[in-house]
């Protein structure tokens, strides 16, 4: 039979009251424990992990007495106020929630559940360590987003993913400004190359992820020049230029992107059915009795500045900014792009230089060409052989939110699970995106946020309770955060390392000065 270790780490607090809801410990003198750190108590045949919810001062002696001797001492009635035996009257009171109860097995195997009991009265509790985990393996297509903390904590343990089932299932990234999600993004995009099982979209609308000139990007990653693709309108070396043929652009791309009365939704699919690919050239040039005059007027202006749409002295028109072409170049664009992603690759588009609104036409235009090939492949009996696909969403809410179920956006979120295509939803504002598809996205990552309603709903939608997290959750530091995922057996805190450093490990150098290089790793799934 399997068992669960000795450990010889002193004991940080004692348990004395409490239950199933929660334990109340007694912590050590000068041990100072905080919000979020993990410990785990061995209780018999069994080890509870637990997470430091709450702390409040205790004490043995009367709150009269104590109250009254705080004020003699500020009046300066007394120089300063003794207790007896300080060390064993006034104490810390610690509240800690029960995340795992982990058992020995047959087989020389440990288990981990939900608990079901608790541990002995007067247990003791220690800081965890790396090897209070080791029920955990790794799965095949791992993910790597970071260190496991206890607290403010790091542990030498990675904290790992299923990466093929946490895309297929939706992975949503919370945080306010400044709090590491684009940190994050690189991080789960850099482990992402390196196999072949993954193809990620990404609209990059700070151009932060490739990496130019001097500057640490996915380009610097041994596979890049096998599996990244990066568009833009001034492409470096070896790379492609952004150009999109408007005979690429389906009405389905401009769901959450205009604002189209039904009258002007009404012209746009009657154009696409009769016109076909050349409806976008036909709706700006040819007037259908079908659609009035102030439609077609409020649609081609609108058309104009989303397509960069300049009219010649003949009537036509053609496109003035550099993306897209009404001719023959780009025709090709939108079908590499699927076809990189297919291959297993990250396609980095570069959204700097182009308005939002260019931006999630394209992705939409490529994410339709993708599903359109990954739909026959489902019918053929392909499916379970292709990568698994992904896109980042930066502006989330925009193409989730309510009155955008027509877009493709909405249909990955909904289906994309039957079909292998996932989303990386990123945003502030959770409580914005419909309580339908927040349900279904099974991974959330919560990094740092002090917006009570946005916790309220990010802690209801979670795998797991996290009904003690609140405080946690607006305490977490910039690059800390909370995994919840249905694939994990309880909310994991984690530290995602900067971006640069993963680039430098990865190549082999020594870490800065003042960091400690890492140790063994424990791989999570």
């Amino acid at each position: 039979m399997a068992e669960l270790g000795k450990f010889t780490m002193e004991a940080v607090g004692k348990v004395v009251e409490g239950g199933n809801e929660g334990l109340v410990m007694r912590e050590k003198k000068g041990v100072d424990l905080e919000l979020g750190d993990l410990l785990a108590i061995d209780s018999g045949q069994k080890r509870f992990i637990t997470m430091v919810s709450a702390l409040e001062y205790g004490s043995n002696i009367d709150a009269e007495r104590i109250y009254r001797s705080a004020g003699a001492e500020l009046e300066k009635q007394h120089h300063e106020v003794t207790f007896l035996d300080p060390d064993i009257n006034l104490f810390r009171r610690v509240m800690a929630r029960i995340l795992l109860e982990v058992k020995a097995e047959e087989g020389d195997r440990l288990k981990a559940r939900a608990p079901r009991s608790i541990p002995d009265f007067m247990s003791k509790a220690r800081m965890v360590d790396e090897g209070d985990f080791g029920f955990l393996e790794t799965p095949d297509d791992k993910i790597t987003l970071g260190k496991v903390r206890s607290g403010s904590k790091r542990l030498k343990c990675d904290y790992c993913m299923d990466g093929s089932k946490m895309l297929s299932h939706h992975v949503l990234i919370s945080a306010q400004t400044g709090r590491g999600k684009s940190n994050l993004v690189k991080v789960m995009l850099w482990e992402a190359m390196k196999r072949e099982r993954f193809g990620v979209l990404v609209m990059d609308v700070h151009n932060e992820y490739y990496g130019r000139g001097s500057q640490a990007g996915l380009k610097d990653h041994p596979d890049a020049r096998e599996r990244l693709v990066y568009y833009s309108k001034d492409p470096p070396p070896g790379q492609k230029a952004l150009k999109i043929n408007l005979r690429s652009i389906d009405p389905q791309d401009l769901v959450g992107v205009l604002k189209l009365t039904d009258a002007q939704s009404d012209a746009v699919y009657m154009y696409r059915h009769k016109y076909g690919r050349e409806w976008i050239r036909s709706l700006m040039s040819i007037d259908e009795e079908k659609a009035s005059e102030y439609t077609l007027k409020v649609l081609r202006r609108k058309f104009e500045i989303l397509f960069m749409l300049t009219e010649q002295v003949d009537g036509s028109y053609r496109c003035g900014g550099e993306i897209f072409n009404m001719e023959t170049a780009g025709e090709a664009t939108v079908r590499e792009m699927a076809d990189a992603l297919e291959g297993g690759k990250v396609v980095l588009v570069d959204g700097s230089s182009i308005s939002d609104d260019t931006g999630l036409v394209i992705a939409s235009a490529c994410l339709r060409e993708a599903f359109r090939k990954y739909e026959g492949y489902k019918m053929t009996g392909e499916l379970d052989s292709m990568p698994q696909l992904g896109v980042v969403l930066e502006e989330a809410p925009r193409v989730l939110a309510e009155g955008t179920s027509g877009s493709i956006f909405s249909r990955i979120a909904r289906e994309g699970r039957k079909f292998k295509i996932g989303l990386i939803a990123i945003t502030q504002l959770v409580s914005v995106i419909p309580p339908d598809i927040l349900a279904n996205i099974g991974t959330k990552i919560i990094m740092g946020n002090e917006m009570a309603f946005e916790r309220k709903r990010l802690m209801e939608s979670a795998a797991q309770d996290l009904s003690a997290y609140d405080q946690i959750i607006a305490s977490l530091e910039k690059g800390e955060s909370i995994v919840s995922s249905i694939f994990s057996q309880f909310p994991v805190p984690i530290y995602t390392p900067l971006f640069e450093d993963v680039v430098r490990e990865e190549e082999g150098a020594s870490p800065p000065a003042g960091r400690a290089p890492e140790k063994r790793a424990l791989k999570f799934y």
